[in-house]
This record gives structure tokens, C-alpha cells and sequence, in this order.
């Protein structure tokens, strides 16, 4: 082989091998696999990011404990969620292609072509030791990329054009919209200056309370209502930032004084301070407001600032008792005082009867303690005019208590209401925690159980029908007697000289709840009074012959307001009187009794 021909083919394989090695070493598209342009970014460590848009203010946000600030163009809170969400972008940015230097060297004024001579943006990302700078540029031909270059790479980067969209273009973009963030705030006091007028709300912890203590009429306020007051003024956000020159003209925006302002306070240091003034001429529907201890005034839409202008009585609760969920015992005071008392396993007890306690009636009671709507309130009632209301000495008192706080304590009062004289269609009451008196519905107060008896479970007895061999039914002048013959759904016949026809099916069902005997609600025990309710000597009754030789009785009496039949059964050595479902009242009259003689 000749000797220059090896030469020249040598000569010609390294030309190649060199082409080749400098071909992967600049032309190859960092896009391909998992190449990232920023790979050393760690959106969760950066610091500070920096944002210069083409013809703006630079925007600059600093992370200090956490929490994302604003500190250029003017100190502000900062949107942590846009400024995450751009450095997310950016920590997880592939190229779609890269032009490297050499290929911009034969390109005709490339910066001006590819928008890096004047970016749309510069980018400056501080985190710890590593820092990156990058300028955004132009759209490519199609729109739907962008050229960026990273300062101290020799080359340009095409990436998707939605990078666009989490760069802030104006130094609002990134401005925290929240009028007052409350994380981490803390405060019991609420003060509400209002066209001159002044109101004030102090929050009890121990017994979660709201009080209004000016004026300085010591009673309670509207929790609920506070409560969403405030939540709505958490969401209340900036519809526009208006200005942050730290000497604007207030008076023009009807901050100075304000039309309304809310300070917060914990103890007697004021936390935060709302001032709003007037809405802009061109739209009511907005208001001026500004935070004192920033220059920045805004406006907010006036919507949720409504409840804080109304008069101090709004902010009262609608009912006399605020229900707690935690009630332990309920006391009553009276003619027929008793208590209900909590068991651990086995319901309420009824006091000093020692019996079980109906579970309905308890949470009745509860219902109706706390739906004592508030008509009209009297403040600041002293004590010598307390009998004017009937409230010197009250008929009667409703004390709700929570559990023991220690085994052998005396249980904790949650409310107190003393009950008062009656005026027309209106009964005033008072809560033992204020000076206020109130007049409520007589209806409503009707509602609340006066004598322990009528707190009784309701449940008189409860079997199968299926232990019944008899049924003995008497009033005046006839009895009919009805025997079980255990056949099925034809289990009920007339004993022999007994008169009539009856329905088999209907009187096993009848006989069927009188075996699960149920009291609508208590009347009377010890019956002091029997023609009351109707009942008479020898008058009607029932009796439910066991077949192990027990016999139950239950006599009837006259119907009720509400249509239904008094009853009366003998518990602990007396009678008990009290009022049959109405439905079981209309079996009873309709399949069991004999046609009157």
C-alpha cells in the first residue's frame, strides 16, 4: 500500500472522529432524555427571585421563615403560590431545542432576532450558594415557544412559551390580595368604629364567649354572627391596589377620618387596624381601604363590610341561650323542683324520683331552652328593679351544668335563666351572667316541662303479644273479653258471651302496641283530680291477662286537646295518668271497645 495514501486516509478519519466529538459536544439537543436547563435549581431552597419585566419596576421577593415577601418595588406580602409556581416551572424546564454559538455566529443580528437584546424579562435566582441568571426572550416563528438564555452558557435555549404565564409582568402580580392575613394572628378583643359610633367585643376563653363591653352593657354577643363577620373578612381580597406614596391624599379617599374601622386587639395592644372610606365615583360597589402600618391604599368590594355597620343590638345573640354541647345535668327550680343527672352507661336519671329519664323529653328540653328567642331586650336592669319583671323572686330557674371537673366537684354551671311574671303574650327572663332582661314568646316558654313526672321515660311496658292469653275490656254496663288463639293472623276471637264482631287482624295489631305500651307525654301522678281526665269509678279499662297468671290494667278517660284518649296506669303504688298516641287511641276506640249499650 502506498505509504501517502495511508496518510491521507488517517488524516481524513481524524477530520471525522473531530467532527463528530465537537457535533455532541455543541449540536446535540439538550431536549433529548432527562437534560434540564436549570439543573441545579431546587425550588424548594431558593431564597430570593428576582424579576425584571421589559419596562417596568424590578420586582424583587425575599423567603425569610417560610414566608415569601415582597421588598421591591415596595414592601409588601408576597403571593408564596405564584412565586412557587414559577420557580416550579423553571426547577423542572426542558429544552425543546438548543442553538449553540457557533450556529448564532452565521445568523444576521440574532440577539435582535431571537428578543435577547431587550428580554421581555431577566430572571435572578438566589439559593444558598448557587445563583443563575436567565433572559427571556422572544417567541419563536409558530408563538408557541420562546427563545431564553442562561447567563454563562454559550448557547440559546427554545422552551414552551407557557413559561410566559408565571412571570409577573407589573409589580401587582405578585402582591398578596388578602386585606389582612390572619395566619398567625392572634387577638380577643374587637373594636368597631362606625360613622362616630363605637363598639366593642371582648372574647372570654373559658367559656367561649362573646361579650359586648361597650357599651358597657355586660351582655353577650352574637358568637355565630362574629364568627362569620370575621371569616368573611379573612376572604375579603383586593380588587385593585391603588396607591403606595407613604404621603397620598386620605381625605380624597374618605380614609381620613375613616367611615369605618376595625381594630383588633389582644389585651390593650392593638394587632391590626382596618381602616375603610368611600367607594370610587364610578363604582359604589367597591370601597377605599387601606392597613394601617402600610402606605398601600386598595379598594375591596363592600359586600362583606355590611354586618360591620349595623347597630350594636344586631350584633346580640337571637336566643337567650347560647346551647352548649357538653350539658352534664339539668337543674330545675320551682314548685316541683328536680334534676336530670347524665349516667355513664344507662341514659338520664330523673331526680329525686330515681327514675330513668325519657331521652326524647331530655333533648326536648334542650330544644326548647334553646330556642328562646330573644323579643325585646332590657340592659342594665339593677337589682331593686329586678321585681318589676318578676325576677326578684322567679317562679322558676333552668340551670344547665357540664360534667364534674373531679371526682366529688359540683358541677360546673354552663347558663342560668330565671323565668318571671307573664305580660300578655310575653314572659321576661333573665340569665344569672347578665344585667339584661328579656322578653321572650309565652308560647315558647309553655314548651319547658314544670314538674319532674313529666321528664319520665315513656315507655310504661314493653313485651311480646305473644305472652297474652286474654284481653278483658269493660266500661259500663258491658265487658268484652277477647282470647288468643295463637293461629296465626287469625289469632283473636270473642270469648263466648261475648257480643259483637270483631276484625282479627286489626285487634292483633292493637293488642300488639298495648303490649309495648308507650306514653305520648305525662299528665298527672297521684290523679288528685280523676274527673279531670274523665275517668270515673268503674268506667273504662283494659286488662291484658298474661298467660303466666300477671295481669296488666290500664284505664281509659276522656280525650285530650289534641284528640287523643287519657290513660292512666298504677307505677310505684299510684296512679300515673298520661296521653295514648292518637293513632293507638283510634285503634283502641275503633277495634277493641264494645258499641255502647
Amino acid at each position: 500500500m502506498n505509504p501517502k495514501n495511508t496518510w491521507f486516509w488517517l488524516a481524513i478519519a481524524a477530520v471525522l472522529f473531530l467532527a463528530i466529538l465537537l457535533h455532541h459536544r455543541f449540536a446535540r439537543p439538550p431536549g433529548t432524555g432527562p437534560v434540564k436547563v436549570l439543573p441545579g435549581l431546587n425550588a424548594a431552597a431558593v431564597t430570593s427571585v428576582q424579576v425584571q419585566p421589559q419596562g417596568q419596576l424590578l420586582i424583587r421577593a425575599e423567603r425569610t421563615n417560610h414566608t415569601w415577601r415582597l421588598t421591591q418595588p415596595v414592601p409588601y406580602p408576597a403571593q408564596a403560590a405564584s412565586i412557587q409556581s414559577l420557580l416550579a416551572a423553571l426547577e423542572r424546564l426542558t429544552p425543546a431545542a438548543f442553538i449553540t454559538a457557533h450556529e448564532r455566529q452565521n445568523r444576521p443580528k440574532v440577539d435582535e432576532a431571537e428578543g435577547l437584546l431587550s428580554p421581555q424579562a431577566a430572571i435572578a435566582i438566589g439559593q444558598g450558594d448557587y445563583s443563575v441568571q436567565l433572559d427571556v426572550g422572544a417567541r419563536t416563528a409558530p408563538g408557541d415557544q420562546v427563545y431564553l438564555q442562561v447567563v454563562g452558557v454559550a448557547g440559546v435555549y427554545v422552551v414552551d412559551a407557557d413559561l410566559l404565564k408565571e412571570i409577573p409582568r407589573t409589580k401587582d402580580d405578585w402582591r398578596d390580595t388578602a386585606l389582612l392575613g390572619f395566619d398567625g394572628l392572634v387577638f380577643d378583643r374587637l373594636a368597631v368604629t362606625n360613622a362616630g359610633k363605637a363598639l366593642e367585643l371582648q372574647y372570654e376563653a373559658g367559656n367561649h364567649l362573646w361579650r359586648i363591653v361597650n357599651p358597657a352593657i355586660g351582655a353577650r354577643a352574637d358568637a355565630g354572627r362574629i364568627s362569620d363577620l370575621l371569616q368573611q373578612l379573612q376572604n375579603l381580597r383586593v380588587t385593585q391596589f391603588v396607591s403606595d406614596e407613604p404621603k397620598a391624599d386620605l381625605e380624597a379617599f374618605g380614609l381620613e377620618p375613616p367611615e369605618l374601622e376595625l381594630a383588633l386587639a389582644r389585651g390593650t395592644n392593638t394587632v391590626a387596624l382596618l381602616q375603610f372610606g368611600k367607594s370610587p365615583t364610578n363604582d359604589p360597589a367597591l370601597v377605599y381601604a387601606r392597613l394601617l402600618g402600610r402606605n398601600t391604599v386598595v379598594t375591596v368590594s363592600t359586600n362583606a363590610l355590611g354586618g360591620w355597620r349595623d347597630p350594636f343590638n344586631a350584633f346580640r345573640p337571637p336566643n337567650v341561650i347560647d346551647l352548649p354541647e357538653s350539658v352534664a345535668a339539668i337543674e330545675v327550680h320551682g314548685p316541683d323542683s328536680f334534676s336530670l343527672q347524665l349516667q355513664a352507661t344507662n341514659g338520664w336519671r330523673l331526680l329525686p324520683l330515681n327514675l330513668p329519664a325519657d331521652a326524647g323529653a331530655v333533648k326536648d328540653l334542650l330544644a326548647s331552652l334553646g330556642h328562646l328567642s330573644i323579643l325585646e331586650p332590657f340592659d342594665l336592669v339593677t337589682a331593686p328593679q329586678l321585681a318589676r319583671y318578676g325576677l326578684a323572686a322567679p317562679a322558676r330557674k333552668y340551670i344547665l351544668k357540664t360534667g364534674p371537673a373531679s371526682p366529688g366537684a359540683t358541677n360546673p354551671a354552663l347558663a342560668e335563666v330565671d323565668i318571671g311574671a307573664t305580660n300578655q303574650n310575653k314572659v321576661f327572663v333573665r340569665r344569672a351572667d347578665e344585667t339584661s332582661v328579656y322578653a321572650v314568646n309565652l308560647a315558647d316558654l309553655e314548651r319547658l316541662p314544670a314538674a319532674g313526672f313529666q321528664m319520665r321515660a315513656r315507655q310504661i311496658w314493653n313485651f311480646s303479644d305473644d305472652d297474652i292469653a286474654r284481653v278483658i275490656i269493660r266500661q259500663p254496663g258491658k265487658v268484652r273479653q277477647l282470647i288468643h288463639t295463637d293461629k296465626g293472623r287469625q289469632a283473636w276471637s270473642l270469648a263466648p258471651g261475648s257480643d259483637g264482631a270483631i276484625e282479627p287482624m286489626a285487634v292483633g295489631e292493637t293488642v300488639r302496641q298495648l303490649a309495648q305500651l308507650t306514653a305520648t307525654n305525662w299528665v298527672a301522678h297521684g290523679l288528685p283530680s280523676p274527673a279531670r281526665c274523665g275517668f270515673a269509678e268503674n268506667g273504662r279499662q283494659i286488662t291484658l291477662e298474661l298467660k303466666n297468671d300477671g295481669k296488666l290494667t290500664v284505664e281509659l278517660g276522656g280525650p285530650t286537646p289534641a284528640g287523643s284518649l287519657y290513660g292512666a296506669v298504677p307505677l310505684e303504688g299510684e296512679p300515673w295518668v298520661f296521653e295514648f298516641p292518637i293513632w293507638l287511641a283510634q285503634w283502641i276506640t275503633s277495634f277493641l271497645l264494645p258499641s255502647p249499650p
